[in-house]
């Protein structure tokens, strides 16, 4: 026998969370980003086709946000614990994201942070999927993906890209060097998120 053995190496964390009663919030939050958005009309295009991303990216200084900043940013800090990381962290940046019908976001990455993450407030598959995109082991070994079995690829997490599962509601924090991006928004809604950066406190 050959002894065959297999191994994947390098993985990327990523930590999931759903906020508890989210419903009790949503509208509420839904009212806010939009209050400020009417207030604030000045616009960030960094990563985003189309739709809204707030200037401003400290938006959880602003007054409206009071209300929701214990059980988000408890969230969040809960969240980075997981990292086990040996110093601590801080939330230095948070933006409001608005995709209106056919926008979208390239792929890009978080530069200058340590952990990136995002909350969905409301958004359907059709709004746009979050992708997160193997910019650097799928490029590194793209002859090898192209004719490997996509069963075997989406089984280990191999795949050129991976969609996470998430729902409103759901916190996602992940490495500020994994690239990913936001599909287009099929429908005549918007889809709303909240983005952040942390860095080392």
């Amino acid at each position: 026998m050959y002894q065959i053995q297999s191994e994947y190496l390098f993985p990327t964390q990523i930590v999931r969370g759903q906020l508890p009663n989210f419903q009790d919030i949503q509208q509420p939050l839904i009212d806010w980003i939009y209050d400020y958005k009417n207030k604030n009309n000045d616009i960030a295009r960094i990563s985003k086709k189309g739709g809204w991303q707030s200037e401003s990216k400290e938006v959880f200084t602003d007054d409206g946000f009071k209300p929701f900043e214990k059980a988000i940013v408890g969230c969040v800090n809960e969240l980075c614990m997981e990292y086990k990381l040996a110093q601590s962290l801080r939330l230095i940046q948070m933006w409001i994201n608005v995709n209106g019908p056919n926008s979208y976001n390239v792929s890009h990455r978080h530069p200058g942070s340590i952990l990136s993450g995002v909350l969905w407030i409301r958004q359907t598959p059709e709004m746009g999927r979050f992708v997160f995109d193997n910019m650097d082991n799928g490029y590194r070994d793209a002859l090898l993906l192209t004719n490997t079995d996509v069963r075997h690829l989406v089984t280990n997490k191999m795949s050129p890209e991976i969609v996470p599962e998430y729902q409103n509601g759901t916190i996602m924090i992940f490495p500020s060097g994994l690239s990913h991006r936001v599909e287009i928004n099929e429908t005549q809604e918007d889809r709303l998120t909240l983005s952040f950066n942390i860095c080392y406190g």
